[in-house]
């Protein structure tokens, strides 16, 4: 018995994908746990043009849940539950997909720069968060704004033959 591991091939519908340059995509969601369905799905349809097997597309929408409930977490600590927005920016190159997670304040308090104290427990699930993003991205870059407290992770996930 043999085990065949299913390729996408990546998407060229009517053009052919940029040697060099990258396409962009951006999505704002709510601050709200409900919507991580929506990241992941985007996630998962830009995998597919990228060309990522249906593993690789598991492993990066664990990844991209983790990192939506990471900054859903740092929003809801800034500027109550519900009140921030989350923005996903999706770089689709050849052979690679990356991902900026961030949160970013509502339009009524983005001048505020008052960051609230964090606790030990929350930086803890903060750590424990990361390291479990490590494990199904290829590279991972994590920021807070010290001043107005928004989250920002950079990942990247390469496609790997």
């Amino acid at each position: 018995m043999r085990e065949h591991r299913v390729r996408h091939q990546p998407a060229t519908t009517g053009h052919e994908a940029p040697t060099t340059g990258a396409y962009l995509t951006e999505l704002k969601l709510p601050a709200v746990g409900d919507y991580i369905v929506v990241a992941k799905r985007a996630a998962a349809s830009l995998g597919l043009v990228v060309g990522f097997s249906v593993q690789e597309i598991d492993d990066l929408n664990i990844a991209i849940a983790q990192a939506c409930e990471s900054a859903i977490a740092a929003a809801t600590q800034q500027w109550g539950s519900g009140n921030g927005q989350l923005k996903l920016i999706f770089k689709s190159r050849p052979r690679r997909l990356e991902v900026e997670v961030r949160s970013v304040p509502p339009r009524a308090v983005e001048q505020q720069t008052v960051r609230r104290a964090q606790r030990e427990a929350e930086l803890d699930y903060e750590t424990i968060g990361l390291n479990m993003i490590r494990l199904f991205v290829d590279e991972l870059r994590y920021q807070v704004d010290n001043q107005t407290g928004s989250m920002r992770m950079r990942m990247v996930k390469y496609l790997i033959e």
